[in-house]
């Protein structure tokens, strides 16, 4: 053997070695992305989607998984349920919890701290995406997939009991008060119309016509329900109130837009984001569309809910947004880091509520009418959070 061949042979054996050396340490550090670290579940986005660079962290490499999101992250910060939930809402008298779980479909109720569960109904939906509750907590209106197809029904708890709505309508929403009444959107062949209908889904009637294909119903207040496009910054969204036996108005413009009236009828909060998709700060407006109050808050109003008192908003607001939002938060290409403040719609000023942690990605919130809790979803693994407030 010449030299040449044993320093060839040598600098082979020392490759090797290195690389084994590497891809050892790498296991053990977690560096590998295609294990279990790495996998991700978004509650409205199931699929979720590839890492982007809009702004936000890349899901898999700030996903902790539920176990360690099971310890109390902070003052007043604690997760209830630990299993993924869809739909959670309080009981009427506010001293339970209800909630879908995502594994089976079952309807579930438990304590404020997520003791004491119990299993309330034999109905179960796989495939669940999206659930309403109505004013009186007695109905449901459950949205999942079948084959390929989005379908919807009303349940009534007490007897589990079913009506399906028609298949092609969007964002069925209950009313705001004792009558559970309906309203929804559906296509026709020169727009949309918003349909109203009875607590069964039953005797609709068209309330408005519009050439505009896809706008959403929201029915934050009895008299007045709120179509808005949907949310992106590639295009300005479009915002009309439509007062119930009234005259619709058309209200608001903008990238982004979102728009949640309170249940007094009030005042709108309004956000928006800049041709970047950048967030840009939360107003408050007046049913004119004037502005009544500004804030320095940028956060997205599907992060938000108004407190008992309906004067003041609570909000999950981002840490880390970047550009491209909403769009890519919705596709589940980023997730965000939150803190949550109460801003006050009279004044626009801002009070935090000392929890700001790097794994709550927070939708899906609500309050109780005491303001002694806020509830929400964690986006990451859809689990159930309880935030204790006024402390």
């Amino acid at each position: 053997m010449t030299r040449t061949t044993k320093i060839i042979l040598a600098i082979g054996v020392l490759v090797v070695v290195a690389a084994v050396a590497i891809g050892v340490a790498l296991y053990f550090s977690g560096g590998a992305s295609d294990g279990p670290s790495a996998r991700r579940t978004f509650l409205f986005f199931p699929g979720g989607g590839d890492a982007g660079t809009g702004g936000g962290t890349d899901s898999s490499a700030a996903d902790t998984g539920s176990d360690s999101a099971a310890t109390p992250a902070g003052a007043g910060l604690l997760q209830i349920i630990k299993e993924p939930v869809i739909g959670p809402a309080l009981t009427k008298d506010e001293s339970k919890i209800l909630y879908y779980k995502r594994a089976g479909g079952n309807l579930f109720r438990a304590g404020l701290d997520g003791q004491g569960e119990e299993n309330i109904s034999n109905l179960t939906v796989v495939g669940i995406i999206d659930v309403e509750w109505s004013y009186d907590r007695e109905r449901t209106i459950v949205s999942y997939i079948e084959d390929g197809a989005l379908k919807r029904f009303i349940q009534t708890v007490a007897t589990a009991t079913t009506a399906f709505l028609p298949q092609n309508i969007s964002a069925p929403q209950f009313s705001p008060d004792a009558t559970n009444r309906i309203a929804y959107t559906e296509r026709t062949s020169s727009g949309s119309r918003l349909v109203v209908a009875d607590s069964r889904g039953k005797n609709p009637k068209t309330v408005y016509s519009n050439q505009v294909p896809d706008f959403r119903a929201s029915w934050d207040e009895p008299s007045t329900i709120t179509l808005v496009t949907p949310p992106t910054y590639a295009v300005r969204s479009l915002s009309v109130l439509v007062p119930i036996g009234k005259n619709p108005l058309s209200f608001v413009s903008a990238a982004g837009l979102g728009v949640l009236l309170n249940i007094k009828g009030t005042v709108f909060a309004v956000s928006a984001v800049d041709k970047n998709g950048r967030i840009m700060p939360l107003r408050f407006a007046n049913r004119k569309g004037e502005t009544v109050a500004q804030t320095n808050v940028a956060a997205l109003l599907e992060k938000c809910v108004w407190d008992g008192a309906e004067e003041s908003l609570y909000c999950a607001v981002p840490t880390n947004a970047g550009a491209a939002l909403p769009d890519d938060w919705h596709k589940g290409k980023i997730q965000f880091s939150d803190r949550f403040v109460k801003i006050d719609s009279r004044t626009g000023n801002t009070l935090g509520l000392g929890a700001d942690v790097s794994f709550i990605d927070a939708i899906d919130l609500f309050a109780d009418t005491k303001n002694q809790y806020l509830f929400f979803v964690n986006k990451i693994d859809s689990t159930l959070w309880r935030l204790e407030l006024e402390r």
